[in-house]
């Protein structure tokens, strides 16, 4: 939820006047915009390169054997058993 607060926000009336507008500077800066009503979020506004991440993400996400190696190397990180950053991008030449 933190990283909405990073997002431009722009209220109904700054949309339907300006949407053009919105949209090319969506295209340039790449940050989603914020849609409000009355104050309160209402909608979001992306680029489609960026839905379209999102979305492959959450198939990622609802794959029941990515999310248990995912929670597994996390409580394997949280017991000090993880490979140490430096090793991981030494090995990839980073």
């Amino acid at each position: 939820m933190k990283e909405i607060l990073r997002s431009r926000f722009v209220g109904m009336h700054e949309l339907r006047k300006n949407l053009s507008k919105l949209l090319q500077d969506l295209a340039e800066e790449g940050q989603e915009i914020v849609i409000t009503r009355q104050g309160k979020p209402a909608a979001v506004i992306m680029d489609v390169e960026k839905y379209l991440e999102a979305q492959e993400a959450l198939k990622e996400f609802s794959d029941p054997g990515y999310l248990t190696a995912l929670l597994e190397a996390k409580m394997e990180i949280r017991r000090g058993e993880g490979v140490p950053a430096e090793e991981v991008f030494r090995e990839k030449g980073l």
